[in-house]
C-alpha cells in the first residue's frame, strides 16, 4: 500500500485524482488536505506519506515553500507538484526545487497520474542509497565571505555534502594538471568571477583542454541569459543565480547534476551495450529472436545461430510466422498455453522439445521478456532459446543414478532392519522390476544338498512361481551364471539352448530378454537373481552394472539371514546352557539346605505371576525368574553348621548369616549375564522402612523386583511347614502381610500380591 498526501484545495480536481488512483491495480491510501499549513502538520506526523502531491498554486502559499521545507529533510518523501501551467519556465523551476516529477492538469495527464507516481516510486527506490551518499564537490569561490556562508549552510542543511572550496581557477586546473585526483570530485561548483579566468573559460579549459567529465555547476550574481546559455553549451551540467533562496536550491542542484550525470554514462553505456548485443547475437550459440503478437504475428529478430540448431534459417522464419510453434513438440503445446496464460511477467524458463527440421528431437530451454503496450496488452516476445539436449541426459542420467543410489540405500536399510529374509526379497525384487524397468524378476537359492536351485521369491510373474520346479544346476542358463559368476544374457532365438521346461516358462511369460546375475557371497556361490522382459531391449553397460549391485545386495541380505539364523540357533543353545546351570545351582541349594527344598522353584514362578499382575515387561520377568531362582545362592558361602542349625542361631552366627546377599553379589555381579538379576539376592532381605540388611534401604531405594519378591517369600515361608514351627494358615498369612505392609514391605505390591491370591 502507498500512502500518498495531496495538498488540493480544488475539491473536483482532488476527486478527479482519487477517482484515477483508485482504477488502478496498485494499492494507493490517498489523504486529500487543502492548505500547506495542514500538510505541514501532517508530515510531522507518523507514518509519513510514501509521495506528496502538491499543488503549485495554494491559499497559503505554493509548492515551492514546501519544497524550501523539504530540501531540509534527507529522509523526506518524494514530491510530485501538479501545475495548471505547463511552460518549461515553470516545469524547471519546479525541478531545480527539488520536486522528484510534475503533472500537468489535464484530463489525459491526470489519467496517467498512476504511473507517473510508479516511476517516481521506482527511481526513489533506485536512488534512496545514492541520494543520500556523500558527495564530494570542489568549490571554487574566491569570496572568503560567500565560501564560509555556502559551507555553513551545506553543514547545517545538507551534511552528506562535503565542499573543498579552493579560491582561483589555477588552484582547479592545478588539481587535473598532474597525477590523477587521489580522491575524485562528485561535482564542480565554480563561481562566475575568478581570479585570472571567469567560470565560462576555466569550463572550457576543463572539458577541452583536461577532458574532465564531471559535471560542473556555475553560480553567479549576475542573471543574465546569455552567460547561462553559454555555460550550457561549453558543457556545464546547470546554473544557479545568487539571489536570496539560492542555498536553500543548490544541494538539489548539485545533487541532480551527479544523477544527471550517472544518468548519461548510463545511457552511454546501454548505447555501447546494445551495440556489444548486436554482435554478440549475431555469434551467439544461442538462438536470440524477438516475435511480433500484434497487430500481425510474425518474426522480427531471429540470430543466426537457429540453422545450427534447428536446420531453419533466419529467412525461414520470417516467411513462416507458424514456423516457431509448428517445430514445437506436440506433447508441449500445453506448456507453451499454460505460460502465456497465467505467467504475465514469464519469469519462469520453459523446457520444450523441438522437432529440427531432419526429424530429430532436442531439447531447449526457453527464456522469454514480454513487451507490452502503455494499454498493458502483450503486443510482443523477446526470447533466448538454448540447445539443452545434452544437459537434459545429463540430468536424466544423474537422476537415474540418484534414484539408484537410493533404491540401494532402501535395501540397504531394510536388510539392517528385517531379520525375515523374505521380506527383504520383496523389497529388493520391487526395486529391481521398478528401476531396471523390467516385466519380472526373481531370485533362487543354491540348495547344496540337492544340488538344485530353488525358487525364494519373486515379482510380476503371470503364473503361480512359487510351484516352479528346482533347477538341476548341471544345466541351463542359471548354471552358466553361477559357474562363470558373470551375467548371462539370452533372448529370442537363443531360447532354444535352455531346457525344455524354462523354454516352456519363457513363452508362457512373453519373456524375449532374460537375464541372469549370480549371487555370491564371500567367495560361495548361493544363488542367482533373474530379471525377465516382455519387450525388446538392449541393455547398456550403466543397466547391467545396477543389476549386478542389486544381486550384491541379494547376495548380502541372504548371508546376513543365514548368520543370523546360526546366531539365533547358537543364542538358543547358549540360553539353554545358562538355564541348565541355574538349574543346577537350585538343586545345589536345595541339597544342601532341605529344609527349604522346593522353596526356591516355588518362588520364583509365584514372583513372576505377581510381576506380570504388575504389567512386568516380559524382559524384566526373565530376569526377575532367575534373580527369584538364586535368591539365596549367597549361603554357598554359609557354612553347614550355621546354615543346617537345628536350634535358634546365636548373635554372632547371625551375623554371619546375614552376609548371604554380600556373598551373592560378590559371586553374580562379575557373570554379565546374571547382572541384571542380581537386584533380588542382593536386595530382597531389605525392609520398607530400612530396617533391612545388607545395605538399609528405604522405601523406593530398595529395586522394585527385590520388593516384589520379598513378599512372595515371606508369604511362601510362612505357608509352609518347617522343623521348628508348622505351616501357617493362609489367612493367619495374609493378616501378617497386612500388619507388615509399610514396615517390612511395599503397600502398594502386598495390596496387589493379596488381590492375586485371593483371585
Amino acid at each position: 500500500m502507498i500512502r500518498i498526501l495531496y495538498i488540493e484545495d480544488d475539491p473536483l480536481d482532488a476527486d478527479l485524482a482519487r477517482r484515477s488512483l483508485m482504477k488502478n491495480e496498485q494499492g494507493y491510501s490517498l489523504e486529500i488536505l487543502p492548505t500547506l499549513a495542514e500538510a505541514r502538520a501532517r508530515l510531522a506526523e507518523e507514518p509519513t506519506p510514501d509521495l506528496v502531491l502538491v499543488d503549485l498554486r495554494l491559499p497559503d502559499g505554493d509548492a515551492f515553500d514546501l519544497l524550501s521545507d523539504l530540501q531540509k529533510d534527507p529522509e523526506a518523501p518524494g514530491v510530485i507538484v501538479i501545475t495548471g501551467r505547463g511552460d518549461e519556465e515553470t516545469v524547471v523551476a519546479v525541478l531545480k526545487a527539488g520536486a522528484d516529477d510534475y503533472v500537468v492538469k489535464s484530463a489525459t495527464s491526470i489519467e496517467r497520474l498512476p504511473i507517473t507516481l510508479e516511476n517516481v516510486m521506482r527511481r526513489r527506490h533506485t536512488f534512496r542509497g545514492s541520494r543520500l551518499r556523500r558527495l564530494r564537490v570542489l568549490y571554487a569561490e574566491s569570496n572568503p565571505l560567500d565560501a564560509d556562508l555556502t559551507r555553513r549552510h551545506m553543514a547545517a542543511n545538507a551534511a552528506h555534502i562535503e565542499l573543498v572550496n579552493v579560491p582561483s581557477a589555477e588552484d582547479v586546473l592545478d588539481l587535473y594538471a598532474g597525477e590523477p585526483v587521489q580522491q575524485p570530485f562528485d561535482v564542480l561548483l565554480l563561481d562566475f568571477r575568478l581570479p585570472g579566468m571567469n567560470a565560462l573559460e576555466l569550463i572550457k579549459e576543463l572539458r577541452e583542454g583536461f577532458r574532465v567529465e564531471t559535471p560542473i555547476v556555475m553560480v553567479t550574481g549576475h542573471g543574465s541569459q546569455d552567460i547561462a546559455m553559454q555555460a550550457i553549451r561549453l558543457g556545464a551540467a546547470d546554473y544557479l543565480v545568487k539571489n536570496s533562496g539560492y542555498l536553500f536550491q543548490l544541494p538539489s542542484v548539485l545533487e541532480n547534476a551527479y544523477h544527471h550525470h550517472q544518468f548519461d554514462l548510463e545511457r552511454q553505456a546501454l548505447q555501447e551495450s546494445e551495440e556489444r548485443f548486436r554482435r554478440l547475437a549475431e555469434n551467439a550459440q544461442d538462438i536470440i529472436y524477438r516475435f511480433r503478437l500484434l497487430p500481425v504475428p510474425g518474426f522480427e529478430y531471429v540470430s543466426p545461430s537457429v540453422t545450427r540448431i534447428t536446420g531453419y534459417t533466419p529467412e525461414e522464419h520470417y516467411a513462416d510466422p507458424e514456423l516457431g510453434i509448428n517445430r514445437v513438440h506436440p506433447d508441449d503445446h500445453s506448456l507453451l498455453e499454460t505460460q502465456f496464460q497465467t505467467d504475465r511477467d514469464f519469469q519462469k524458463p520453459v523446457l520444450l522439445r523441438w522437432v529440427r527440421k531432419d526429424g530429430a528431437l532436442i531439447w531447449t530451454e526457453q527464456h522469454y521478456a514480454p513487451i507490452y503496450n502503455d494499454a498493458g496488452v502483450l503486443v510482443a516476445v523477446e526470447g533466448i532459446a538454448r540447445d539443452v539436449t545434452e544437459r537434459v541426459r545429463t540430468e536424466e542420467r544423474i537422476r537415474l543414478h540418484l534414484e539408484r543410489m537410493s533404491a540401494l540405500r532402501t535395501i540397504d536399510i531394510t536388510i539392517s532392519a528385517s531379520l525375515n529374509l523374505r521380506t527383504t526379497l520383496e523389497v529388493l525384487l520391487e526395486n529391481v522390476v521398478h528401476h531396471l524397468e523390467v516385466d519380472a524378476a526373481d531370485i533362487l537359492l543354491l540348495n547344496q544338498g540337492l544340488h538344485s536351485l530353488e525358487y525364494a521369491a519373486g515379482r510380476g510373474f503371470r503364473l503361480q512361481v512359487a510351484d516352479r520346479p528346482a533347477q538341476p544346476i548341471a544345466k541351463g542358463y542359471a548354471w552358466k551364471c553361477i559357474s562363470e559368476r558373470q551375467i548371462v544374457q539370452a533372448q529370442g532365438p537363443e531360447f532354444a539352448d535352455a531346457t525344455r521346461n524354462f523354454v516352456e516358462f519363457l513363452n508362457v511369460e512373453g519373456v524375449v530378454l532374460y537375464v541372469c546375475a549370480p549371487l555370491v557371497a564371500k567367495g560361495r556361490a548361493i544363488g542367482v537373481l533373474e530379471v525377465f522382459l516382455r519387450t525388446p531391449r538392449s541393455p547398456d553397460q550403466e543397466w547391467l552394472d545396477f543389476l549386478e549391485s542389486l544381486a550384491g545386495q541379494a547376495s548380502i541380505a541372504v548371508d546376513m539371514a543365514e548368520l543370523f539364523e546360526d546366531l539365533q540357533r547358537s543364542n538358543m543353545e547358549l540360553r539353554l546352557a545358562y538355564e541348565t546351570t541355574l538349574e543346577g545351582w537350585v538343586r545345589t541349594l536345595d541339597l544342601r539346605d532341605k529344609e527349604t527344598e522346593g522353596h526356591t522353584v516355588r518362588v520364583a514362578e509365584v514372583a513372576v505371576d505377581l510381576a506380570r499382575h504388575l504389567n512386568i515387561s516380559d524382559e524384566d520377568l526373565i530376569h526377575i525368574r532367575r534373580g527369584a531362582l538364586l535368591h539365596d545362592i549367597g549361603k554357598m558361602g554359609i557354612p553347614d553348621e550355621i546354615l543346617n542349625k537345628p536350634g535358634p542361631l546365636t548373635q554372632k552366627e547371625w551375623v554371619i548369616m546375614r552376609r548371604h546377599p554380600e556373598y551373592a553379589y560378590e559371586l553374580l555381579y562379575p557373570i554379565t549375564y546374571l547382572r541384571r538379576a542380581l537386584e533380588i539376592p542382593y536386595n530382597h532381605h531389605e525392609r520398607w522402612d530400612g530396617s533391612g540388611y545388607p545395605r538399609g534401604l528405604r522405601e523406593e531405594e530398595i529395586p522394585f523386583s527385590a520388593r516384589i519378591f520379598s513378599v512372595v517369600d515371606v508369604w511362601d515361608a510362612l505357608i509352609s511347614n518347617r522343623p521348628y514351627r508348622k505351616a501357617w494358615s493362609k489367612e493367619e498369612a495374609r493378616r501378617y502381610l497386612k500388619e507388615q505392609a509399610g514396615m517390612q514391605f511395599d503397600p502398594r505390591i502386598v495390596e496387589q500380591f493379596l488381590q492375586l491370591v485371593n483371585g
